[in-house]
């Protein structure tokens, strides 16, 4: 019987027959690097070197037909600012939008033939370890380059020139000058953050290495959406939010400097015209202490304050002038595009 069975199943084509028994292995999967490699070139042709008449030069990502993100303080102050393609191609750019202080972002409207859109993506369900890949304009050239790390920390607080910007991501890429601007892609592919800063040193003056930040873009997308869709930042203002420009923030050593009696608050150095703080009676040398019954501090700067605020609401400022502590209301409201 045994040998009936045998014959049995090599009736026919032996080779076939050993063919057919075989297993197929299994198809090789796409690695990690696989998948953020081709994720890498989708995106390159979205990516732009942002130059400016001011000798600063960053990145740009484009997120709309003809419109360019950057950070705020790679085009501020610039009167003329040129897109450069990969290819070498100039093109003249128009800052139309920005959301400074609150967040460092502008928008750039340029000529977007042959610019392909970014997609935009989400820090949900990110973790600690994912690759991800900063990629900007170069550095020696106008060919884009690529920085390759894994997401270091989600969800920090970085305090930079008088703002704590919040939810930003920490990446181990190498982070370079003209980098800011420039995308931070998750391995689909999706810009998960625009890159803003590096850190060199601790607070201590110690240098460290491999800790490049960059805003997520789930902070920036509602800014974004609105301006490209509606034409204007839903952001109010209220005309001296700028730091340098409107205020500067106290501590200790400054207010040591000029003999202030207050040693924490946001010191006006200019008001907007037609602002609402001009129409509330805000004036330049005045000191706002708090915002709303709530003390400016380091950790609760002045624009924080104000961006907490709900739109529509009131800012109930407390001030000091002249020796003496006022309250003054003042009435927020959206600026219009392209206001100082």
């Amino acid at each position: 019987m045994l040998g009936a069975l045998l014959v049995s199943a090599f009736d026919g084509d032996p080779a076939s027959a050993l063919a057919a028994s075989a297993v197929a292995p299994p198809a090789p999967t796409p690695t990690d690097a696989d998948r953020l490699r081709a994720s890498i070139s989708t995106v390159l042709p979205s990516v732009v070197t942002v130059v400016t008449d001011t000798g600063s030069f960053g990145s740009g990502i484009v997120v709309a037909d003809g419109v360019v993100m950057t950070n705020y303080h790679v085009v501020e102050d610039a009167t003329a600012i040129t897109v450069v393609l990969a290819t070498g191609e100039e093109r003249d750019a128009t800052p139309f939008a920005d959301d400074s202080p609150f967040q460092d972002v502008a928008l750039l409207r340029v000529d977007g033939r042959g610019l392909r859109v970014a997609r935009l993506g989400t820090t949900t369900g990110a973790a600690l370890g994912d690759p991800v890949a900063i990629i900007s304009g170069g550095v020696f050239d106008f060919s884009n380059q690529v920085k390759v790390g894994v997401i270091s920390a989600l969800g920090m607080d970085f305090p930079r020139d008088g703002v704590v910007l919040r939810n930003v991501i920490q990446t181990d890429a190498a982070v370079n000058h003209g980098d800011s601007g420039g995308p931070l892609i998750d391995a689909s592919g999706a810009v998960i953050g625009m890159m803003t800063s590096v850190i060199r040193t601790t607070g201590q003056d110690q240098p460290v290495e491999g800790v490049g930040l960059a805003q997520s873009v789930d902070l920036l997308r509602p800014f974004l959406e609105s301006v490209v869709a509606n034409g204007f930042n839903p952001r109010p203002r209220i005309g001296i939010e700028r730091l340098a420009r409107h205020h500067v923030p106290l501590d200790d050593e400054r207010a040591a400097q000029v003999g202030l009696p207050v040693s924490r608050g946001a010191a006006i150095m200019g008001v907007q015209s037609g602002s609402p703080a001009e129409e509330a009676g805000i004036l330049p040398g005045d000191i706002v202490v708090a915002v709303n019954g709530t003390a400016v501090d380091t950790d609760l700067p002045f624009v924080n304050l104000i961006a907490a605020v709900p739109t529509g609401s009131e800012l109930r400022l407390t001030v000091f002038r002249d020796g003496q502590v006022t309250e003054v209301i003042v009435r927020p409201r959206p600026a219009l595009l392209g206001a100082p």
